[in-house]
């Protein structure tokens, strides 16, 4: 291909031909913007040595700065997410509260009506012994009977 000599054979010559001034701009052309040729092959730009002559500074900072949007967008993103999430528990969370304190006042009520309930019975017994007595009958109701009574 090329030999150390044509190399430097053509840069003496791009010398003589634009001036040293000349050349100097190009190189600073070419570090901040890269080289048009090889920056448009996959994957040049991750070649450590040469990745701002080739690439450019400019792309090199673009791609940095988008990077760190990027971050930022995914920081917000996550935080937003856990914003939802936080608002998704507490809803669950009071649903969770608001349904165990209905439980509970069913629970009151229910134990309530069951002790009306066995009030009630032992009144209908004791009515019922308290009749018999004062019928005179000989008939008097047995612990049995009681217990009958309050299982049925």
């Amino acid at each position: 291909m090329f030999t150390g000599s044509a190399v430097a054979k053509f840069v003496l010559w791009a010398i003589q031909a634009i001036g040293t001034v000349g050349m100097t701009i190009i190189i600073m052309l070419g570090y901040y913007e890269g080289v048009p040729g090889l920056r448009d092959i996959p994957f040049a730009g991750k070649i450590p040595v040469v990745r701002e002559f080739i690439v450019g500074r400019v792309e090199l900072e673009r791609g940095k700065a988008a990077d760190a949007a990027r971050e930022g967008y995914v920081l917000l993103a996550e935080k937003t997410a856990a914003e939802a999430q936080v608002v998704e528990m507490e809803r669950q969370r009071n649903a969770a509260a608001q349904a165990s304190e209905e439980h509970r006042k069913r629970l009151e009520a229910s134990q309530a009506a069951e002790q009306a309930a066995k009030d009630t019975l032992e009144q209908e017994i004791s009515a019922h012994e308290k009749a018999l007595d004062a019928a005179g009958n000989n008939c008097r109701l047995t612990d049995a009977d009681v217990r009958w009574l309050r299982d049925h």
